[in-house]
């Protein structure tokens, strides 16, 4: 299995690996393996297929910072969100980053986490009006976050807040503390807490 020159980098000179050392490696779908470092490749070993976990979507305001737009992107996927969906809000500064570069994040943050699906990232934007299923939205005055048992998406604002009347009556409001976070902090506690509830 040929590797791409960055993860064959990061293997040499991050994990400083050597030929013959084995590696585990995933193909993004489910399968993950065991095999060998020879040369700029992994030599297959054994594998197996790991189930899809329950969907956890992240819809959120991009902050207007790309460096924390990248964060939350890895740190989310690292904590196991099987979708992100970037929000138009009314007080929203961010941008929708560009596809292949969220997507390279993505790849990263599959690769340090050693999870076995590879998250997918929304192209463009969605309007919380095309949002359907069970809605999860966190607020100060929420309940402790219980009664969770299917696919969910977990909704997160902008910095500057929700307009009155942007959420719906709909989603669920939990909880996450006394404290205001900032959006990338609260897309990943938020996130973390419901894939936490779900296994």
């Amino acid at each position: 299995m040929p590797l791409s020159s960055d993860t064959h980098r990061h293997l040499r000179t991050v994990l400083r690996m050597s030929d013959g050392d084995a590696c585990s490696y995933t193909d993004g779908t489910g399968l993950v393996g065991t095999g060998l470092l020879i040369g700029d490749t992994v030599q297959r070993g054994d594998e197996h297929h790991v189930t899809h976990p329950v969907p956890v979507t992240l819809a959120v305001a991009p902050p207007a910072s790309k460096d924390r737009v990248r964060w939350m992107v890895e740190k989310a996927c690292e904590v196991g969100v099987t979708r992100i969906r970037w929000l138009r809000t009314v007080h929203g500064e961010g941008r929708v980053p560009r596809h292949d570069k969220a997507m390279a994040w993505a790849q990263a943050a599959l690769e340090q986490s050693r999870r076995a699906h590879l998250a997918e990232i929304d192209p463009d934007w969605t309007m919380i009006a095309d949002l359907v299923g069970d809605l999860v939205v966190f607020d100060q005055a929420g309940e402790g976050l219980s009664g969770i048992s299917g696919p969910v998406t977990v909704l997160v604002g902008p910095e500057g807040g929700w307009a009155g009347g942007e959420l719906p009556s709909g989603p669920r409001r939990f909880t996450l503390g006394d404290g205001v976070l900032r959006t990338e902090t609260a897309a990943i506690v938020g996130v973390h807490a419901v894939v936490n509830a779900l296994r």
